[in-house]
């Protein structure tokens, strides 16, 4: 079967619709912290008391949201920073063997990260955390993210193996 059948079925839509759902959460995240930083530094210069607990709110939970949540998608629209030393060659290669190769190796290293900071997440969980300061919070919930921005990103990989994105050096980068 060749790269079409599989980009076809309802697999590369199904991976599409959870790549803009976990980038809207960013997104989401993003706005939450420009207006929690906002709220914080107003606070701060006007009234002479920052928001207690706002940095390390951003710190643990919203960055990695906006980090892990957006990887997958930032990867399919040609965000990432890519070295383009040898696409000449690369390009000569018969049946995307190069591309092939990259994903089942990015595949795989993602997939571990995954499966590594998931069994820590559980861990987390079971074990309810917390960080300990001025405000405690709940710092288990922040190891959720990393699983599922990782593990979206191994599965992006790995349909990547049978499905390789062609085109995406002609797409128009930066469009989410």
């Amino acid at each position: 079967m060749n790269s079409d059948h599989y980009r076809d079925k309802g697999l590369g839509r199904f991976l599409a619709l959870f790549e803009k759902l976990y980038m809207a959460v960013a997104m989401i995240s993003i706005f939450v912290m420009m207006l929690s930083i906002s709220a914080d530094a107003l606070s701060r210069y006007l009234f002479g008391s920052p928001i207690t607990g706002q940095y390390e709110f951003t710190q643990y939970y919203l960055l990695v949201i906006l980090v892990f949540m957006a990887l997958p998608r930032t990867y399919i629209i040609g965000g990432h920073i890519r070295l383009k030393l040898l696409d000449e060659y690369r390009h000569k290669i018969p049946f995307s063997l190069s591309e092939r190769c990259n994903a089942a190796l990015g595949g795989i290293a993602f997939g571990a990260i995954a499966y590594v900071s998931g069994l820590e997440a559980v861990d987390k969980f079971a074990h309810q955390d917390k960080l300990f300061g001025a405000v405690q919070f709940p710092i288990y919930w922040s190891y959720v993210w990393v699983p599922l921005g990782c593990g979206l990103m191994a599965l992006r990989l790995i349909y990547e193996i049978f499905a390789p994105e062609l085109g995406r050096d002609d797409q128009q980068e930066g469009e989410l």
